[in-house]
């Protein structure tokens, strides 16, 4: 991906032909607010503002639908404005897990993470209204699952975000901390979907 200005990338997203329920952005703000404080997030929509990309995250509704440009421009802003390192928005993707109910819920069902990454299949589509996840490998033996998302193109740093977000999710289905998400195939690298391949111990 050729370098750009953050200004570049806000108008690239602001129009981005995709959408993400609310909830999402939501689960974002929170994050902000837990880090960086209500000032913080305050900051952070002025930031917003500023770039012509205006939100007031306490206003969305958990289902309605939001341009995945906003739910992108709110993790790579968040970035620029407080100086996050690559392992802030890392933290930032496990975080989500961790406070969605809908997950939550899904998650005391499930008994392996075989048939976690099944539902996340599931779950993608009840959250996004465009692209895809799927599960293209799972190894018990050596313990790995290998899993695509196809027609997520917005920014790297978002694809750190959702490393993070992987890794936390198969946390709870191991029952371990030792796990590792690693992106190994990236479409902001000329691959044809973003790959991350989940370990653990």
């Amino acid at each position: 991906m050729t370098e750009e200005t953050l200004e570049e990338t806000v108008k690239r997203l602001r129009d981005f032909p995709g959408n993400v329920r609310g909830e999402v952005l939501r689960i974002h703000a929170s994050y902000i607010r837990k880090k960086e404080g209500e000032q913080g997030l305050k900051k952070l929509e002025e930031r917003m503002q500023e770039l012509g990309a205006p939100i007031k995250y306490d206003e969305l509704e958990s289902f309605e639908w939001i341009s995945e440009g906003m739910s992108s421009l709110t993790i790579v802003v968040a970035k620029d404005t407080f100086g996050w390192s690559d392992e802030d928005i890392f933290e930032m993707g496990k975080f989500a897990p961790k406070t969605s109910f809908i997950i939550k819920v899904m998650i005391q069902y499930l008994v392996s993470i075989d048939r976690l990454f099944d539902q996340a299949e599931k779950y993608w589509e009840k959250h996004y209204d465009f692209g895809s996840l799927e599960k293209v490998e799972y190894d018990e033996k050596n313990k790995k699952v290998v899993i695509r998302e196809r027609g997520l193109k917005t920014h790297p740093t978002v694809c750190i975000c959702h490393a993070g977000y992987y890794q936390s999710l198969a946390e709870f289905a191991v029952k371990s901390n030792k796990v590792s998400a690693k992106e190994t195939a990236c479409v902001h690298e000329g691959a044809d979907y973003n790959e991350f391949t989940i370990t653990w111990e």
